[in-house]
């Protein structure tokens, strides 16, 4: 096999250096699949049975759910035994050193490794490290995600935004989010809730543990920020309501102990860390008898949701107490270190505010 004369970004040969990497991520990954593929079914039921049970569904959202999250089990069950071949296929042909290597037609910086007498192909390419990524064909779903949260449509459109903002893209009009969290799933839909499609795209070889991609597209709803200028449209409107940078947050949001960040294009973005605690706040508010986006979150043990917690030093809101003034929910919490108990409450605009401050 000629491998001399294709180069990767960075002025990487393509030769040894890469299939020989390829070659143990393959092997590892192979050892790992009984994991991925288990863990993430048990994902899927499990999170579904704590959300009907935690906000006591109805029976028709409650079978809904249930079935969305049972079209992503089969779309598991299908994947398998076409990944396991593919892999089986991938290492025999890499020990034979029966592949070729070619450049990706969109551009010099994506390369494809392809087995003989497959009519598929490994993506690779280069950012510090190799990055591998097998395609997964013909496994997709229809479904319908129920509206689990009941939001205004002021709350709604602020998490749409922020989703928007992030990781969710447009194609002609058509919503989508692609992820390899399985709780992005879930909470992405939950503000796209309706008719969607589901695709199991791609398992990705990964250094360490492999991952799945996903991708939900949404049927049932309208892109109000389309084209790439539409991204920075959203932006700015995400940025008008805390609960629209939490949206944000959940799909740029960089995980990190001391600081805020946000990854926006090649740069990161730093937010004040005081503005984590009113996005913590925002996202437990439960307004008109709503369930909160806050309380949907722990359930799917959102790792950046965490974040976000730890940051505000607000860990303790995993359980979230109220009590009612006013006709008003006040979300109650103790500040340990001064022995001080405070209600806290989430207002649309200043002049409700201060008409409930009135004496």
């Amino acid at each position: 096999m000629d491998t001399g004369t294709a180069t990767g970004p960075e002025s990487w040969r393509t030769g040894q250096d890469l299939l020989t990497e390829l070659y143990f991520r393959t092997r590892r990954v192979k050892s790992q699949l009984n994991d991925l593929f288990s863990g993430q079914k048990k994902y899927f039921y499990k999170t579904s049975e704590a959300i009907i049970d935690a906000f006591d569904l109805p029976t028709d959202k409650a079978d809904m759910l249930r079935d969305f999250s049972q079209k992503l089990i089969n779309c598991l069950d299908k994947a398998r035994q076409q990944v396991q071949e593919r892999l089986k296929k991938l290492i025999l042909t890499l020990e034979s050193y029966n592949v070729k290597v070619e450049l990706s037609q969109r551009g010099t910086k994506t390369l494809h490794v392809r087995p003989e007498g497959a009519i598929w192909h490994v993506r690779a390419h280069f950012r510090k490290t190799w990055i591998f990524s097998m395609p997964i064909d013909g496994v997709s779903a229809e479904a319908e995600f129920p509206d689990i949260l009941s939001l205004s449509s002021q709350d709604l459109y602020y998490l749409q935004a922020g989703w928007r903002a992030s990781d969710e893209g447009d194609s002609n009009g058509i919503l989508s989010i692609g992820t390899t969290k399985p709780w992005q799933v879930f909470a992405w839909s939950a503000v796209r809730f309706g008719n969607v499609s589901i695709y199991l795209r791609a398992l990705n070889l990964n250094v360490t543990k492999p991952t799945l991609e996903w991708n939900i597209t949404s049927k049932s709803w309208k892109q109000e920020w389309p084209t790439r200028e539409g991204k920075a449209l959203a932006k700015k409107e995400a940025e008008n309501s805390v609960l629209g940078y939490l949206a944000f947050y959940l799909g740029d949001g960089e995980k990190h102990r001391d600081s805020l960040r946000f990854a926006v294009g090649d740069s990161d973005k730093y937010m004040p860390r005081y503005l984590a605690e009113q996005i913590v706040n925002a996202g437990y508010a439960s307004l008109d008898g709503y369930i909160s986006y806050g309380s949907l979150l722990d359930l799917l043990q959102s790792d950046k949701w965490l974040t976000l917690k730890k940051l505000s030093n607000l860990q303790q809101v995993r359980n979230p107490i109220y009590a009612t003034f006013q006709g008003h929910s006040f979300w109650l919490y103790l500040n340990e270190g001064d022995h001080i108990l405070q209600a806290r409450i989430l207002f649309k605009d200043i002049a409700e505010t201060h008409k409930l401050a009135k004496p």
